[in-house]
């Protein structure tokens, strides 16, 4: 009997991170090994990973991000729940714990997460072909609903 057949998806994660970390993406994927990666649209570099991602024809999604800095959504940019005393998001550790203790307003992380969608869509030109969550946020209790 055949056996069936296995892909193997290795995600470049940090997609816009930084300069550097783009380009080691980039050459990581030319070399056969990653096959998609994830883009922080609220990253510095954001910009220039979805350059490189047309250019280089990169299947490309979104590394859905609350934990590490600045929302994309105007509506979260002062007295949000996911965000510290100046304006930044809470940390990975910070997000956690804001997150067991109740304190984290789910209305905000939709609000949030729609406008990094909106952001990806305006960046490539089209919806990410997958979604995760930086620092995996997207597996914590309390993150399903």
């Amino acid at each position: 009997m055949p056996q069936p057949k296995v892909k193997l998806v290795v995600t470049g994660d940090d997609f816009g991170y930084c300069p550097k970390r783009n380009q080691g993406i980039v050459d990581c994927f030319q070399a056969g090994g990653i096959s998609n990666v994830s883009l922080l649209v609220n990253a510095s570099s954001a910009k220039e990973a979805t350059e490189l991602a047309k250019r280089h024809h990169i299947p490309i999604g979104l590394h859905a991000n609350l934990s590490e800095g600045l929302p994309v959504s105007q509506g979260l940019k002062r007295g949000s729940t996911l965000l510290n005393k100046d304006g930044f998001f809470h940390g990975k550790m910070g997000f956690r714990k804001a997150l067991q203790s109740g304190r984290v307003n789910m209305t905000e992380v939709e609000l949030e997460l729609r406008a990094q969608v909106r952001l990806f869509g305006e960046l490539m030109g089209h919806l990410p072909c997958h979604m995760d969550g930086h620092q995996h946020i997207h597996v914590l209790p309390g993150m399903t609903p």
